[in-house]
């Protein structure tokens, strides 16, 4: 903040009027100073508490897939990952939902939404009841995914669902490969900027 201290010397044949006058000019100086000391307090605090609202730190500004260029798709892919991963640990999903689901559009667009959603629920500014109403959107997602077969996508053939299913090991390969066909078929930014431009 740049020092902006009020300076003057008050002559010696100054009436009272003006050593009051002053006197105020000084005083506002000084108030002024500490506002600007408390708006950047507040904006600091602030990015903490944005930036707490999610366990990875931040939501990606772009999220609507079908707009997004191979930049903002590579750093979308890696935080819904991150966060599934999360969603399916904490609640359980492993029988729901299919290890796969980064190959189904359908899915990432759900979980993409979710995912969002969840964030925003969660944040300071949320309405008291966001969290249960999230939680009413993941019920109704849940009962979505269990209509799809996706244990064909698991393990190559249909086997009965178990309690403790868990996703296999070789998942996350299939995710980067799922992810890698994605991004690949996406325009990279210079591109996606031309072709804005020559909407226009």
């Amino acid at each position: 903040m740049p020092d902006r201290t009020f300076l003057f010397d008050i002559p010696e044949q100054a009436s009272p009027q003006e050593r009051a006058t002053a006197e105020l000019a000084g005083l506002i100086d000084t108030l002024r100073g500490a506002v600007e000391q408390l708006a950047e307090a507040h904006v600091a605090l602030s990015d903490r508490v944005d930036a707490l609202d999610s366990p990875t730190g931040f939501v990606p500004a772009r999220h609507c897939w079908r707009d997004l260029h191979r930049d903002d798709a590579r750093e979308l892919w890696a935080w819904l990952i991150a966060w599934t991963r999360w969603l399916s640990d904490r609640y359980g999903l492993a029988q729901d939902l299919g290890a796969c689901w980064p190959a189904h559009p359908a899915l990432v667009e759900e979980l993409t939404a979710l995912a969002v959603s969840w964030h925003h629920a969660y944040s300071a500014k949320a309405d008291p009841d966001a969290p249960l109403r999230w939680h009413e959107a993941l019920h109704r997602a849940r009962t979505r995914w269990q209509q799809w077969d996706t244990t064909r996508c698991r393990h190559g053939q249909h086997t009965p669902r178990s309690p403790d299913a868990v996703w296999s090991q070789p998942w996350p390969d299939t995710a980067d490969q799922a992810v890698s066909e994605d991004i690949r078929a996406r325009p990279t930014p210079a591109a996606a900027t031309q072709e804005v431009g020559g909407s226009k």
